[in-house]
């Protein structure tokens, strides 16, 4: 459940982590379309006004070429000026575009009546003192050119920005100029903004929908990730709780067995030998009452039952020392006397009659003090490969080492007898049960390491155990020149030797 939590922990962070960047990218992009537009946007405006100057000043100058015309014709100055300004006024682009004309003094020419536009009640800036007219008109007097300002646009109704074009005409000192309404140029450039802001709003849609389809597909897959390692992780629970039943009724089936093979039967004996003295003991009583008892029972019948009760508290102790050897086999009360160190020197000890294999135990540097769980379980893993190493291995030497330091312990269990296929005994799920309970044992410890090395020239099991830092000094519980309580020999050797047993006789 645990692992389940930090594997959807790990792809929430990991969808979170997508969001951003997602969030980052569509920022990331919106910020440089917005960028572009605005320097598209700059540039179209540019360009449309230069298009539009470009324009103003061909019509005024075709205006100008109008008025050249008429100019040379025949007729009276005055005549000539009156058709001109007819010309002019008639000359319409667009549908707010006309031509004003200004005298060398600054007075309107046309007349607005005569102009045939709807809506304009008088022609450009007519007062000469006006901002706009002198703007005009020095303008034109400095060689012509652009002029901007505001103006009633006829169409609207609505004062808007104008730009026009003036040069002088030098015929009669007049001053000929046309105008366009720059609010068209607004609406272009609002439709281009409107357009640009549609793109960005599709754009971030889709940078969005794929943002949010990514995210769904994430989710998605970690989520069947969770269900495929939730049914892969309640197969391993429901194996390990067949092997956890599986070794209970073999633990049990073991107890059993050694209960009724040792203890039983050594109590059996003992009540057999004990029933057998009672009934001497009745048979010496009744011939000790009988008045026509002449002759006094030969000695090995007199002391027949002492010797029954001597050999009955004999196989009482047996009892005893089997009841004690089982106790201890199931938990090695050894370690806590002596400690990992004592316990493993005195299984070699122990063992070395007993099988034809070279045992030797090594040990380097000061052990530290281990937890009850940490040295039962590095015990347990020097007794199965012992076990194995004596079982399977056929080495001519078996030689178990301990070495540890204030950081670390290191317990490794070395043959130089024949190998196995490590790969094959890991894929067989009904064998190797004892490799994988050292593993386990070893890996349900903090901070700790597990190897296996074997091949032609021997086997090697390694485990290293990591230490937290020493505790501060505290004076001990017991003096140095206190000896520890130490149980009798022989239950020592029962408990250290049980699970050893079979080994050694097959060795034999």
């Amino acid at each position: 459940m645990q692992s389940l939590t930090i594997r959807m922990r790990t792809v929430a962070l990991f969808a979170a982590f997508m969001l951003v960047v997602f969030v980052l990218v569509t920022w990331a992009v919106s910020y440089q379309m917005v960028s572009h537009s605005r320097q598209d946007r700059q540039q179209v405006q540019a360009v449309y006004v230069a298009s539009k100057e470009k324009e103003l000043r061909h019509y005024v100058e075709l205006g100008h070429a109008t008025l050249v015309r008429i100019a040379h014709g025949s007729g009276e100055e005055a005549d000539l000026q009156q058709q001109a300004l007819a010309a002019l006024s008639r000359m319409h682009f667009g549908n707010d575009g006309y031509f004003f004309v200004y005298d060398r003094l600054g007075n309107v020419l046309l007349n607005p009546g005569s102009m045939g536009i709807d809506g304009v009640d008088f022609c450009d800036p007519a007062d000469t003192g006006s901002d706009q007219a002198m703007m005009l008109i020095n303008k034109a007097r400095a060689g012509g050119g652009i002029v901007r300002y505001n103006w009633i646009k006829p169409s609207s109704r609505t004062e808007a920005p104008k730009m026009s074009y003036v040069r002088a005409a030098d015929q009669w000192g007049w001053i000929l100029g046309a105008g366009l309404y720059m609010d068209d140029i607004e609406r272009e450039l609002a439709a281009f903004d409107a357009n640009a802001a549609r793109t960005l709003r599709d754009t971030q849609i889709r940078i969005s929908a794929f943002a949010l389809g990514s995210i769904m597909l994430i989710s998605l897959g970690g989520l069947a990730l969770n269900l495929h390692n939730s049914r892969i992780s309640g197969e391993k629970l429901r194996r390990l709780a067949r092997r956890v039943v599986s070794s209970q009724e073999e633990e049990r089936a073991r107890v059993a067995r050694e209960l009724h093979d040792g203890v039983v039967q050594v109590l059996v004996s003992s009540k057999y030998l004990l029933e057998t003295a009672q009934v001497h003991l009745e048979q010496e009583q009744e011939q000790g009452q009988g008045q026509d008892q002449k002759q006094v029972a030969p000695p090995a019948r007199r002391h027949a039952p002492h010797e029954l009760l001597a050999q009955g508290l004999g196989r009482l102790q047996e009892a005893l020392v089997e009841i004690r050897r089982v106790s201890h086999g199931l938990h090695p009360a050894l370690l806590s006397d002596l400690g990992l160190a004592a316990a493993l020197r005195m299984l070699v000890e122990q063992l070395r009659p007993q099988c034809p294999v070279d045992l030797r135990f090594a040990e380097h540097g000061a052990i530290p003090a281990l937890s009850e769980a940490q040295a039962t379980a590095l015990f347990r893993v020097a007794q199965e490969a012992l076990n194995n190493a004596l079982s399977h291995a056929h080495a001519g030497w078996v030689q178990i080492a301990l070495s540890g330091t204030d950081r670390h312990v290191e317990l490794t269990i070395e043959d130089n007898g024949r190998g196995f296929d490590l790969k094959k005994v890991r894929a067989d799920r009904q064998g190797g049960i004892g490799l994988r309970n050292m593993r386990e044992r070893i890996e349900s410890l903090e901070g700790s390491d597990f190897a296996i090395h074997t091949g032609a020239d021997g086997t090697r099991v390694e485990v290293r155990l990591a230490l937290r830092p020493p505790e501060p000094a505290v004076p001990p519980a017991v003096q140095a020149d206190t000896p520890p309580a130490i149980q009798p020999a022989a239950p020592l050797q029962g408990a250290l030797l049980h699970d050893l047993e079979p080994a050694c006789a097959a060795r034999r």
